[in-house]
This record gives structure tokens, sequence and C-alpha cells, in this order.
């Protein structure tokens, strides 16, 4: 929170994934990670999240997470509870499905598949 009486105010300048074609950003409910999914590489990028707002990289190389190339991740969601976070990729027909570590790590757990390769969006609870 700031006292700017609603003024915009940069934290951090443009902190790149390393990735190709970020697309889609989650936050998780605690706010001390954030996600991104690269469209281009067939990757997931995580950011720690510090309490001022100030991002920097989990990893160096910006690979939080490989799905694969051609995957084309474009959509991701979080669980209700901010511990696992979902990742649509409509070239599968799949979801990839990732258990968030305390560190904000990402282990894969068992996904999804069997969905419509036109879907454009993604919900989870």
């Amino acid at each position: 929170m700031n006292d700017y009486n609603g003024a915009l105010q940069l934290i951090s300048s443009s902190i790149g994934t390393k990735q190709t074609a970020a697309c889609w950003v989650v936050i998780t409910k605690d706010g001390r990670y954030a996600y991104t999914t690269n469209t281009g590489s067939g990757t997931v990028s995580g950011y720690r999240v510090t309490r001022d707002g100030k991002l920097s990289l989990l990893n160096a190389d910006g690979l939080t997470a490989v799905i694969g190339a051609g995957t084309g991740p474009t959509d991701a969601a979080l669980s209700k509870d901010s511990q696992y976070l979902y990742v649509l990729s409509p070239p599968l027909g799949s979801v990839s499905a990732y258990r968030i570590g305390a560190n904000g790590s990402l282990a894969a757990v068992p996904g999804a598949s069997g969905i419509a390769s036109s879907a454009t969006g993604l919900v989870a609870r």
C-alpha cells in the first residue's frame, strides 16, 4: 500500500521471462509468487514477489516448469488455496498440473487431457 492518492508507481522495471511469448500471469493468494505461461517456448516462468512488490525470477533461466516444444500454453489458473497451478495447452488438448512448493518451485502432478483444442480460458477451484 502507499499514500499516493491512486497514482501509479513503478516498483520493478521489465523483468523478462528469458523465454518466448509470455502470455498469462497468475499471482498466488498470499502474493508471494507469480507465474507466467510462455506460449512460444512451452514453459512456465515463476517469480518471487517481495512485500514491497519487487519481482525476481525463481530460476535464473526462467524455466520453472517445462511443458514442451509446441505445447503452446496460453492460460493458467491457481487452485483456491494456491497450492496448485494449472496450465492450459490447447494444441495438446490438455491441462498440466503442478504442486507449488514452499519456495515457489513447481512439481508436476497428474493433469487432464481430452480438452477441446479450441479452449481459450481456464478456471480452477
